[in-house]
């Protein structure tokens, strides 16, 4: 069953963040997608339960992350896990999920994989003072391209990709 039953309980999540359910080891039911490696303390250790109030995940999830490879420090339970192994795990995990794109490449949100535009153009739109993001169109799928760049290195991009007048600056 799901943890939303009623208009009721969604309006106290929407209002609150918080949820009362039967579920203990859940501070909010509303998760962020990826956990937080700063929610659990370097210096201290954890049973899986306590792992899972710290970090707002399930038991399920932490004890799939022993199996995938999560230092613990017991090989019978209670797991006793080390703050800093949590950390270094979650980390590692971040990492593995980034793709370097090579300097003529730009990330396609459809392929999700590094692609050239077509026809090598795109356009540029300022972030902040420091970036910019230049968008363009796959030459594989058509689909709309997206790629930060700091603005110190956005010579060293437009010297590869021929820049098209943003329509929407023009208006």
């Amino acid at each position: 069953m799901g943890a939303f039953l009623s208009l009721k309980n969604l309006a106290r999540v929407l209002r609150f963040g918080k949820l009362r359910t039967s579920a203990p080891y859940l501070k909010v039911t509303l998760m962020a997608k990826y956990p937080n490696p700063m929610l659990v303390k370097a210096s201290r250790t954890y049973d899986v339960l306590e792992a899972t109030r710290a970090l707002g995940r399930t038991p399920a999830t932490i004890r799939n992350w022993i199996k995938d490879g999560l230092v613990v420090l017991a090989s019978r339970k209670p797991y006793l896990i080390l703050g800093q192994a949590i950390r270094d795990y979650i980390r590692a995990k971040s990492a593995s999920r980034k793709k370097a794109l090579s300097q003529d490449e730009i990330y396609c949100l459809s392929c999700r994989a590094g692609r050239r535009p077509l026809d090598m153009a795109v356009t540029r739109h300022f972030q902040t003072s420091k970036t910019c993001r230049i968008n363009g169109i796959c030459n594989a799928c058509g689909a709309p391209m997206s790629r930060i760049i700091s603005l110190s290195k956005a010579q060293h991009f437009f010297e590869v990709f021929r820049l098209k007048k943003n329509l929407a600056s023009n208006a």
